[in-house]
């Protein structure tokens, strides 16, 4: 009799060992390719929480309410003016600091010309 030929040298892998494991991992990935999905209307207003639907019914359509849809809407509004807000305020802020920083530079200059005489000072130290 012969020996057994051919994979004596070379290890099984993974999914060789288990041929179960391999025909559930292979059945897997083809239920995920052929999988219908439904459509989702209004993409740009729908959030996280509403898309969890899916977890439950991947089929089924997802839509929003008209009053969820108006909500969502205005807090989308909301939010842009707020950024805008921010943005006009950030300005007139940096060209102060700009300012306010350009004063500085002269008056330390005017201070570097006067040079005045350093004076002693003396602190009280107070003992508890």
């Amino acid at each position: 009799m012969s020996p057994p030929s051919g994979k004596i040298n070379r290890p099984k892998t993974e999914l060789g060992k288990n041929l179960f494991k391999r025909r559930r991992v292979l059945k897997k990935n083809k239920r995920k390719q052929h999988k219908i999905v439904g459509a989702i209307v209004d993409k740009e207003l729908i959030t996280i929480h509403h898309l969890k639907k899916r977890c439950s019914s991947a089929r089924a359509n997802i839509t929003l309410s008209g009053k969820k849809k108006q909500k969502l809407k205005k807090q989308l509004r909301h939010m842009q003016q707020e950024k805008a807000a921010m943005d006009v305020e950030v300005a007139p802020k940096v060209r102060k600091q700009i300012s306010s920083v350009k004063k500085v530079n002269v008056a330390s200059t005017r201070e570097e010309k006067k040079i005045k005489t350093p004076q002693d000072v003396e602190m009280d130290e107070d003992m508890d």
